[in-house]
């Protein structure tokens, strides 16, 4: 018995330095695949701030000449030359009352030299800023130094928070007032809350006074000391105390990305949050703060599979040690063995489950690194579908915004369908079969990497027949295949001057035939013949599995059909998938095959 203790220690050593490689290449694998989602987040936030700002500086170009407009009607004029005269202030009010009601602003007034409002827009109603002195006010105080100022606050009258623009108004070189445009900012709050993002804009104190969250504001972005508060809080900017608990509490810095906790509803603190920020013209800045969980949730999805794969791989060679050892006991054993027939062959029975069991895990292992391969590229299209949705919500386009709802709901049905691939694998069945439609598996494919087609530049062209043609076949995976044929084109064509995608759909002899031709790299000629290889692959270290052919390959062939390459290394290459046609209606057959 002593002997076997070296070689079980062996094993056992061996056991755990291989799920120590499992292990540290899941957690590579996750590393890197949360710093490109990460990249990725960044690239979308930055895209998404560009909008919002331009979309606030849309809203103060409205009304940022406004000021000085009125610092030179003719009725803002004669109320200068004489203050006291009812006629000309009537005349002052009605005439900025009548220009409001046309600009939208949220009140026009003026104001003499020492800050007194003489005449304004809302002078008929309770809260009339006429009367009142505005003396205090910092845009008042910039407009009187350098000619124009801007300053957000509540309003000391109103109690109505707004953004304050002003002009100086001057009579022959003398300052006799100063014009002032007050703008609500609260409709850009309720858009942002509309689309679902969390949006806010700080001033240069980095107090936040814009907000998709009501409980974000008057509040500092980050921690500011009790002094500079107290300051803040005296100048009555806000109408009310500013709570000094900060919104946002920095943890480090990942891929560029400022990540961190953002206080929630109620200050409860939800999860991590990765801030992006933009500055504005009026030294402000915008906040955007984007939710770090969906990258995190995807950069375990991808260190699982890669983890499957390797687990997989080793389970092979595992399998094919084992079948070694087997093979070398017995042509090292003959004699002993003829003696001994019966004892032997009860452990070579034994070694026999062992090795079936160990084939199914490592065939498991492939089918659920297949799925999660396959379910990246849906994944990706839906958070493209998702983000453009926001932006079309924005813009109130309802009818595109549907369209891409049905599309997120086939890419989801899609996945679904994926997924339910892997549990008919665990269960050993094959996908149901119906009459299907080729020209609309093709173009499903097609709209599914349609945002890889775009961003590579790609020129894609489709060849289709006059009448329809269809097969019968499973349609997920057969457009499954489509996929993969389209992905692996659109890699290929990187990097090359000339990106032509050729898809055609035909028919020779009583069969289909998707040809997908590009204009890539073309494939080296002692590759071909392992190019449909369980984890073979070309591609640099973490761009694929290797199991995309391995996997096409075999739903074409369980359709009685072949897939057939054709590649020039510089030209490029062209796939072929041939698989048996419908003739006649494809009702009729349909209700043929379900009799």
């Amino acid at each position: 018995m002593q002997p076997s203790h070296p070689a079980s220690l062996r094993r056992a050593l061996i056991g755990a330095v291989l799920l120590a490689a499992v292990a540290a290449v899941g957690w590579l694998t996750y590393v890197l695949a949360l710093d490109a989602g990460f990249v990725r987040m960044q690239r979308e936030a930055n895209d998404r701030l560009t909008l919002i700002a331009s979309t606030f500086d849309a809203t103060v170009a409205r009304f940022r000449y406004l000021p000085a407009v009125l610092s030179l009607a003719d009725p803002i004029r004669a109320l200068y030359r004489d203050p006291q005269d009812a006629a000309a202030i009537i005349a002052a009010n009605r005439y900025l009352q009548s220009l409001n009601q046309k600009a939208g602003a949220a009140e026009l007034y003026v104001l003499d030299g020492n800050g007194l409002a003489l005449a304004a827009s809302n002078y008929d109603q309770d809260s009339s800023f006429v009367g009142q002195n505005y003396a205090f006010r910092p845009y008042f105080q910039d407009a009187l130094r350098g000619g124009e100022g801007h300053y957000y606050a509540v309003g000391a009258t109103t109690g109505q928070p707004g953004y304050f623009l002003s002009h100086r108004i001057e009579e022959a070189g003398k300052t006799i007032g100063v014009a002032v445009v007050k703008i609500d900012l609260s409709p850009l709050e309720a858009d942002w809350a509309r689309a679902g993002d969390l949006v806010a804009m700080k001033d240069e104190n980095g107090v936040i006074f814009l907000a998709s969250r009501a409980e974000w504001k008057y509040r500092p972005l980050s921690p500011i000391p009790a002094s500079r508060i107290a300051e803040l809080n005296a100048a009555r900017q806000f109408g009310q105390a500013i709570d000094g608990t900060p919104v946002f509490v920095a943890d480090g810095n990942r891929s560029g990305v400022q990540v961190g906790r953002a206080r929630g509803r109620d200050d409860v603190e939800p999860g991590e949050s990765a801030l992006q920020v933009r500055p504005l013209d009026q030294g402000w800045m915008l906040l955007l703060f984007s939710d770090a969980a969906d990258a995190r949730r995807h950069a375990a999805t991808v260190a699982t599979a890669g983890a499957l794969a390797l687990l997989a791989a080793l389970l092979v060679a595992v399998v094919a040690d084992q079948r070694r050892q087997v093979i070398r006991a017995k042509l090292e054993a003959h004699d002993v063995l003829e003696q001994r027939v019966a004892e032997r062959t009860e452990e070579l029975r034994k070694t026999h489950e062992s090795l079936v069991q160990s084939a199914k895990l490592a065939s498991l292992g492939q089918a659920l690194a297949g799925v999660a391969h396959e379910i990246t590229q849906p994944l990706a299209a839906l958070i493209t579908t998702i983000a453009s949705s926001r932006v079309l919500l924005r813009r109130n386009d309802v009818e595109r915004t549907a369209g891409n709802l049905d599309t997120m709901s086939s890419i989801a049905d899609r996945m679904m369908a994926l997924i339910a691939h892997l549990r008919m694998f665990a269960r050993k069945e094959t996908g149901a079969r119906s009459v299907v439609a080729l020209g609309a598996v093709i173009d499903n494919a097609i709209r599914l990497l349609q945002y890889k087609i775009d961003n590579e530049r790609i020129e894609i062209v489709r060849v289709m027949p006059a009448e329809p043609l269809h097969s019968f076949a499973n349609p997920v995976r057969l457009e499954q295949v489509v996929v993969n044929l389209l992905s692996n084109a659109i890699g290929a064509m990187r990097g090359c001057e000339r990106r032509v995608l050729k898809v055609t759909l035909g028919r020779r002899d009583g069969r289909a035939e998707i040809e997908i031709a590009d204009t890539g790299v073309g494939i080296a000629p002692e590759h071909l013949k392992s190019l449909f290889d369980p984890f073979f692959t070309t591609k640099e270290i973490g761009e694929g599995l290797g199991l995309g052919l391995s996997i096409s390959y075999g739903i074409i062939r369980e359709l009685g059909g072949e897939i057939l390459v054709d590649s020039v290394p510089g030209v490029g290459s062209t796939f072929t998938v041939v698989i048996p046609a419908i003739d006649g209606s494809p009702a009729a057959t349909q209700a043929e095959l379900q009799a």
